[in-house]
């Protein structure tokens, strides 16, 4: 049984971009699919070897590492043949000698059609890094080299860094709102029982969320996005003894202005 950080994002994001990973591979042409299926492979081939390359940066690997480990075999439903080969590549990633580069680039060539794949590793790397209930510095360490590696801007790594410890906190605090990751596949939920969603409807009302002026600068929209970042960051506010409503709402405004970002972003190109 594994609880605390693995419940509450297997229970979420992880579930959710799966689903979407899922969801490509449905409703792909015949050599679509056939490239997302190589894609997968390669997921569970490298993933594993990256996770045991991260449970091993403060020096050890502990039980709750290696169960947290096995709970991401458990959810990504692996088969007996694959689950030998994923604690193989775990155990190969421990190792001094072990080439994360080489198999990082591996990775990032494979999936960089997916996206989603891209953002399920690290937060299944996150699961493993909080595995013990804190986040070691060589461990962020590595964890922010191997973002950088994968192509993955800053800023967005450590959104959902802050995305993930919001979602950890909230389930530590006993909210219903994280859920795990049940039989019937992961969910998150509200008290209404659906899937919140953050909705950009247009470029327009991104900008708006951003409290900006579609002429505004990469700079400034960059400057705009930290801003909110920091004013609406779940860490700051779990540290100041708010409530688990005020956390949500924290949350979800953590979202949305991630989500204006992103769209404004990719529409300039930068």
């Amino acid at each position: 049984m594994v609880g605390g950080p693995l419940g509450a994002l297997l229970g979420a994001a992880v579930g959710h971009n799966f689903d979407q990973a899922q969801q490509q591979t449905a409703t792909s042409s015949t050599s679509g699919a056939a490239g997302h299926d190589q894609a997968r492979t390669v997921f569970n081939t490298t993933a594993f070897q990256i996770m045991g390359h991260i449970a091993k940066a403060d020096g050890r690997v502990s039980e709750r590492e290696i169960a947290a480990v096995r709970a991401i075999m458990d959810h990504l439903r692996l088969n007996a043949a694959q689950r030998q080969a994923a604690m193989e590549g775990f155990t190969a990633g421990k190792q001094p000698e072990f080439a994360v580069e080489g198999v990082i680039e591996t990775f990032r060539r494979a999936c960089r059609a997916y996206p989603a794949m891209l953002q399920q590793l690290l937060q299944l790397l996150l699961n493993v890094a909080y595995a013990d209930g804190g986040l070691h510095p060589q461990t962020h360490t590595r964890l922010s080299a191997i973002a950088e590696r994968l192509g993955i801007h800053h800023l967005q790594f450590e959104t959902l860094h802050t995305l993930f410890r919001a979602q950890r906190w909230a389930h530590e605090s006993g909210q219903s709102g994280f859920g795990g990751a049940g039989a019937g596949g992961p969910h998150e939920r509200r008290s209404n029982g659906q899937r919140p969603t953050t909705s950009v409807n247009s470029l327009s009302h991104a900008y708006s969320i951003l409290g900006l002026k579609r002429e505004a600068s990469a700079e400034e929209i960059k400057l705009a996005y930290r801003r909110l970042i920091r004013q609406h960051h779940p860490d700051k506010l779990a540290s100041s003894g708010v409530s688990p409503a005020e956390m949500a709402r924290a949350t979800e405004r953590t979202r949305e202005i991630t989500a204006a970002y992103e769209r404004i972003r990719e529409a300039r190109g930068f």
